[in-house]
Parts: structure tokens; C-alpha cells; sequence
């Protein structure tokens, strides 16, 4: 998919989204400004680690694949398997949103990772869903006391240095999948049911360049 798809996409997003509820509050949590240079921190979410391994970094990296020019990159390299950089915007705090998420995967690492975290508390205890180029897989998961479980999942193929959009809808116990506006699973779960924050989330050393957050706040 190309960047100006994902753009297109971005745009039917938040116009279906302001449409379909009345009231509904649109936000664009930007993640990496067009205006910094490259090289400075994010300045929209907060560099947070659950798992193992050491620091997480944060950087503004140039990436002509998505609109602005310019994603989050985490650039630690850290080959820890159970490590799961994650940063995580200071609002809003909903229970029921959705959520759109442009990415690009790069080659290299041990991992090949991007995914949107709802329902975040605390970095024990949210959920995520992650699109895992290694897998073919798109799946949701809750991390709950710290302990990640398995709840559904979706073949999925990740093109190398492509844009792709993930896109998350919450509410209540629905959750509900698609990857670059086709939808790839609906599911229920019911444990974790406060409100909480969204965020991005990558693992080990996984090369992922991400856009901005794209939320229809749906409470």
C-alpha cells in the first residue's frame, strides 16, 4: 500500500468516525512532529517499557512512506524477545475508542513489530494489538498483571517498506480488527474493562517507523 493510500485512508477514517457518532470527539495525538529534527523524542506520548531489557529510545526518524515525512522510531536495538517498547500519549483516557495506526515495517532486527495499545493503565496491564511481520498475524492480546495472553488472531501479510494502517475499534467487550481497510477478525473479551490511555507498541529490536494516532473517542 502506498503512502498516499494511507493517507486517503486517514482522511475516510476520521470522516466516517465524526460521522457515525454524534458528539464523537476526533483526535490526531501526533507523535512525531514534521517541525523537529530528526534525532529529537517524541513529543506527544511518553517512552514507557513493559517487559524485559534495557531503555527504551524514542527518536524522530524522516519516512517518505508516511504523509507527514517523519515517524517514531525506536532505536534501542534491543534484541530481548520479552521486551516491548511502548509510548503511550497522555491523552485521551477512554474504555471505548477507535483507533488508526499508519505504519511502515523495515528489514533487519529480530522482530518486525507494530501495534496499538488500548486500555493502558499501567505497563502491566493493558491491551494491544500487534500486526507481526514474522507471523503473518495480526492478533489482540491483554497483558494482565504483566502475563500476555493470546486472545485472537488473523493472517496477515506485512509488505517491507510499505505503509500500512492498523485499525482498532473498542467497545466494551467488542473488539474488532482490520489492517489497511479490510477487516480481520471481531472478538470479546472481557478483562480489562476500565478506561485507559492509547499508545504505540513495538517489540525487541523491531525496525517500525509510526505515524500519528488517529482516535474516535467512542464513550
Amino acid at each position: 500500500m502506498t503512502s498516499r493510500s494511507v493517507a486517503t485512508l486517514i482522511a475516510v477514517a476520521l470522516i466516517v468516525g465524526a460521522a457515525g457518532s454524534a458528539g464523537a470527539e476526533v483526535l490526531r495525538r501526533i507523535l512525531a512532529s514534521p517541525l523537529v529534527e530528526e534525532g529529537s523524542g517524541p513529543d506527544g506520548c511518553t517512552p514507557v517499557l513493559s517487559g524485559l531489557g534495557g531503555p527504551v529510545r524514542w527518536e524522530v526518524r524522516v519516512e517518505r512512506f508516511l504523509p507527514d515525512g517523519k515517524s517514531l522510531v525506536e532505536g534501542s536495538h534491543i534484541a530481548e524477545p520479552n521486551r516491548f517498547p511502548l509510548c503511550i500519549a497522555d491523552r485521551p483516557v477512554a474504555k471505548n475508542a477507535e483507533v488508526d495506526l499508519p505504519f511502515v515495517a523495515h528489514a533487519g532486527g529480530s522482530a518486525r513489530v507494530a501495534g496499538v495499545v488500548l486500555r493502558f493503565s499501567d505497563p502491566q496491564d493493558f491491551y494491544v494489538v500487534e500486526a507481526d511481520g514474522f507471523a503473518g498475524q495480526v492478533r489482540l492480546l491483554s497483558i494482565v498483571n504483566g502475563e500476555r495472553r493470546d486472545i485472537a488472531g488473523h493472517a496477515a501479510f506485512l509488505t517491507i517498506g510499505e505503509a500500512h494502517m492498523l485499525t482498532v475499534k473498542a467497545t466494551d467487550e467488542h473488539f474488532a480488527v482490520a489492517l489497511d481497510g479490510t477487516n480481520l477478525f471481531a472478538v470479546r473479551d472481557g478483562g480489562l474493562t476500565a478506561p485507559g490511555r492509547l499508545g504505540i507498541w513495538s517489540r525487541a529490536d523491531s525496525i517500525t517507523s509510526f505515524g500519528d494516532l488517529y482516535i474516535t473517542i467512542l464513550d
